[in-house]
């Protein structure tokens, strides 16, 4: 069990690796022709979860200090495909299971046994692929190839199956076309846009991403590149800063197409600091009010803004719960339980997370092995009458390991 202590933060720090322009490259590196070398790929267990599924189906793989190696292709060394608790992992690893003729199970743990598959299983199987799943969820069994042709693709549960389609596709054996249905996270599919252009693939698209043409025999292209900073793991950090005293974060793009550099929006709507001083960002506290924000296409922001919103004067209101049902817990509803334990107000109402200002006594708290719960919860703590006490705090792991250590060294 870990005792976050309250009291004021003070400090500068590095924004940790982004797990999802990771997971994107590692991917997309096990297609290319030759070796890739990515630098700063952090240590989340999601990415070690892809590392561990490229290398099952034949690519090599070696870490060298900050540095990771990936030499596409080669013979496959496991039909069976783990991919932990991440749920991108399982939903994009399986469409490219089924480039090939070799059947694939892929497998998940925790909560990752329980999310919805179906947006990921009927587009294979429309473009010409083998698959089953146990009611909907995996494991899932895939076999190829994937021969092209023409898909629906639902994308209002996640786009993560979308990611996987346009990573795998190019590779296929024939042109394809994707019609989107109800799209949510588009800035995640950018990104995924943005890694393909890394590796010398185009996608065309419509500006609103309802349509994707891809042109199947593509070649990826080895490439040289570092991991972006993570603004997921890093609005933890900002909301520190804004709550109870002032953080610098070295290692942030300010043009990320990563969704949740939203939350500037949210820090400055709120009335916190925020000011860029050359490659960093700054943000410090001052007189918090409520504020609206809609989250729909960047729900993981969804606890940093709950334990922001917690010290702002007045009722904020976040929008899109309806996002937060199948992620590593239920997040809209662990939020409301695990905040008002330390004493905080809120509710969900329709479709949006209200929260009412008020001050925190603190106490212990269930993470509900959910990395975003846990780091939520300590943010929110530091400015409470007595902290926040909570077992099962290694689930940060999952996306940002080191981040206790981090949040202890800014500490007054």
């Amino acid at each position: 069990m870990i005792h976050v202590a309250p009291g004021a933060v003070s400090g500068r720090l590095r924004a940790p690796a982004s797990k999802s322009h990771l997971q994107r490259l590692i991917l997309a590196a096990s297609l290319a022709d030759g070796e890739s070398r990515i630098h700063d790929p952090g240590g989340s267990a999601d990415g070690a979860a892809c590392l561990d599924v490229i290398g099952a189906m034949g690519a090599q793989v070696a870490l060298e200090g900050n540095l990771l190696r990936i030499h596409g292709g080669g013979a496959v060394r496991s039909r069976i495909l783990h991919c932990g608790e991440s749920g991108f992992c399982l939903r994009a690893s399986a469409a490219l299971a089924a480039l090939g003729e070799v059947g694939f199970t892929l497998v998940g743990d925790g909560s990752l046994a329980t999310r919805p598959m179906a947006m990921v299983l009927d587009p294979l199987r429309q473009l010409g692929a083998r698959c089953e799943a146990r009611d909907g969820r995996a494991p899932l069994t895939v076999q190829g190839p994937l021969a092209g042709g023409r898909a629906l693709v639902d994308g209002s549960a996640s786009s993560q199956a979308l990611s996987g389609l346009l990573l795998a596709l190019p590779r296929a054996g024939g042109d394809s076309e994707l019609e989107i249905h109800g799209l949510r996270s588009g800035p995640y599919v950018q990104m995924t846009l943005d890694v393909l252009a890394g590796f010398g693939v185009v996608a065309e698209h419509e500006p609103d991403f309802s349509r994707f043409r891809i042109r199947g025999g593509q070649t990826y292209r080895p490439v040289d590149l570092a991991v972006e900073g993570d603004w997921s793991g890093a609005a933890f950090l900002l909301v520190a800063g804004a709550v109870a005293g002032e953080v610098t974060v070295d290692g942030l793009d300010p043009a990320s197409a990563q969704a949740d550099r939203a939350i500037l929006e949210a820090l400055a709507a709120c009335g916190a600091r925020v000011e860029w001083l050359g490659p960093a960002l700054r943000v410090a506290t001052d007189e918090l009010r409520a504020f609206e924000f809609d989250a729909t296409d960047c729900p993981d922001l969804f606890p940093p803004l709950a334990a922001l919103a917690c010290h702002a004067r007045g009722t904020s209101r976040i929008a899109g719960v309806a996002r937060l049902g199948h992620k590593e817990s239920d997040r809209g509803a662990a939020l409301v339980a695990e905040l008002s334990a330390l004493g905080a107000r809120l509710r969900v109402h329709g479709d949006g997370l209200e929260v009412t200002g008020a001050p925190l006594a603190g106490g212990t708290v269930d993470p509900h092995n959910d990395h975003r719960m846990a780091m939520a919860c300590a943010v929110a703590g530091l400015r409470s009458r007595y902290g926040v006490k909570m077992a099962g705090e290694a689930c940060v792991a999952k996306s940002y390991p080191e981040f206790f250590q981090a949040l202890e060294s800014i500490r007054g």
